[in-house]
């Protein structure tokens, strides 16, 4: 079993290397739930419906989020209520969210729900949200403004100055019960090259979670999703900054130190390898972590695998 923690862009393009190599029974993920939103009086699971539209091939892959051919008709009528549409949901996208919904009203658990919806889309792997309880990141601006990551990610697209970040809840996350057995199952734990601060820090911060880490990082493997100073994608830079971290791969790691044994860069930073190591106590190795297409993922999730002898 190999397992990912994840967020929505970079890991699921590294998750499909290894689907090349492995059965989708052979792998893991849990996925990042601090992106969760109450919106249009829906409960939306971006990183999580990523996951789920991934293994199930729905997803559209140009976008990394969302379904394939989607159209958004509903969205569009309801624009003429006057509602403020700034997170798109697709027509076939939206049966997922009123399902979950509906069941989280009822009282159901969110991995429960996860699990269902699973099963019903014909997925062997293992998927779990990071918390059955809600949680979700938050963004403090300069100008003193209390934000959802989503409005400031997707409704003023990142152009925001930022104070702070924090994660309303994170003290009352809840793990779901497999999530612990599962890592202990796993042969290898892989920290996917996706955001440090919102994509893998809600899920590093829960205190489980964070426990299991330390008490087990030599079979954990983290990959920078920084070249040089550039984000592979998303926000990381901005966020690393008001969080007082550098956005390059040192930064990165000084941030998985204390949780993984291995660190891999891209072989644009090879120069930097030694003062990494020097700094975080970590073994660094680099190798292409750009993904221009699945033939570098596949050649990465190679190399972990035979770095962790299970090929």
């Amino acid at each position: 079993m190999i397992t990912f923690l994840a967020g929505g862009t970079g890991t699921p393009k590294l998750i499909q290397g290894f689907r090349k190599i492995l059965s989708d029974k052979e792998i893991a993920v849990i996925a990042n739930s601090a992106d969760d939103i109450w919106l249009y009086g829906l409960y939306i699971s971006p990183d999580i419906d990523t996951i789920l539209y991934l293994f199930s091939g729905l997803l559209n892959e140009e976008k990394y989020w969302g379904i394939k051919n989607d159209t958004f008709q509903t969205l569009d009528f309801l624009k003429r209520y006057n509602e403020d549409i700034w997170f798109n949901l697709g027509d076939k996208d939206l049966a997922l969210h009123l399902f979950r919904t509906e069941k989280l009203r009822k009282g159901e658990k969110l991995s429960l729900i996860v699990n269902q919806i699973k099963n019903q889309l014909g997925i062997s792997a293992k998927i779990f949200p990071s918390s059955e309880k809600h949680i979700e990141t938050r963004i403090i601006t300069k100008e003193g403004e209390d934000i959802h990551f989503q409005e400031f990610w997707v409704k003023h697209r990142g152009n925001v100055s930022i104070d702070k970040v924090y994660i309303k809840g994170i003290e009352e996350a809840i793990v779901p019960s497999e999530v612990l057995e599962t890592l202990d199952e796993s042969e290898i734990v892989i920290i996917g090259p996706s955001n440090p601060i919102t994509s893998i820090g809600p899920i590093i911060m829960i205190e489980e979670i964070q426990r299991w880490f330390q008490k087990n990082k030599e079979k954990c493997i983290a990959i920078s999703p920084v070249v040089g100073r550039s984000p592979l994608s998303g926000p990381t830079a901005g966020l690393m900054k008001a969080e007082n971290r550098e956005s390059t791969a040192l930064g990165v790691a000084q941030i998985y130190q204390d949780l993984c044994s291995c660190f891999i860069v891209d072989n644009q930073d090879k120069g930097r390898i030694s003062e990494i190591e020097q700094k975080t106590g970590l073994i660094v190795e680099a190798r292409d972590i750009i993904f221009k297409d699945i033939n570098v993922a596949k050649n990465l999730a190679n190399y972990i695998l035979k770095r962790g002898n299970v090929l």
